[in-house]
C-alpha cells in the first residue's frame, strides 16, 4: 500500500494533463509531420485506420500498427520500418497510466513481502498461527 498516496496523486495529475491536452491538434500535428515509410503505433485499431486514411489523403503512406501499451515489446515483432517509429499520443497516455499502476502494484508487493506477519500479510496470518502452534 502506498501509505502516502503518491501513486494516486500521480494518476490524478496525469489524468488532468491528458484531459487538458484534448482538442489541441496533436493528431493533426502528427499527420502533418510523418513521411512515407514512417510507422505510427496506436492502442486502438479504429484510430490507427482513421489516421492512416488522413495520411493517405496527404499522399503519405505510413504503417499504422496497433500494439497494446501493456506489451510494448511487441512493436519489435513488426520489424524495422523504412522511416521513424512514432507513438500516438493516446498510446503514450495509456502507457504512462499503466506504468503508474504497475509501480503502485510493485510497491504494494514489496511492502507485503518485506513485512512481518501483521496486517500486510493478512492472507498468511492464520497459516503462521497454525504452524507456530505445532512448533516445539
Amino acid at each position: 500500500m502506498d501509505h502516502f498516496g503518491t501513486g494516486a496523486a500521480m494518476q490524478g495529475m496525469a489524468q488532468m494533463y491528458f484531459r487538458s491536452a484534448r482538442q489541441t491538434g496533436r493528431t493533426t500535428s502528427l499527420v502533418e509531420s510523418v513521411k512515407s515509410g514512417d510507422r505510427i503505433i496506436f492502442a486502438d485499431s479504429q484510430e490507427a485506420e482513421r489516421v492512416r486514411r488522413l495520411c493517405l489523403a496527404r499522399g503519405v503512406k505510413v504503417d499504422c500498427v496497433t500494439v497494446e501499451p501493456k506489451t510494448p515489446e511487441r512493436v519489435f515483432a513488426r520489424g524495422t520500418p523504412e522511416g521513424r517509429t512514432i507513438f500516438d499520443h493516446s498510446w503514450v497516455e495509456q502507457f504512462y497510466l499503466y506504468a503508474i499502476e504497475q509501480t503502485m502494484r510493485d510497491i504494494d508487493h514489496l511492502e507485503r513481502q518485506s513485512s512481518g506477519y501483521g496486517a500486510a500479510h493478512r492472507e498468511t496470518k492464520y497459516e503462521m498461527e497454525e504452524i507456530t502452534k505445532w512448533r516445539l
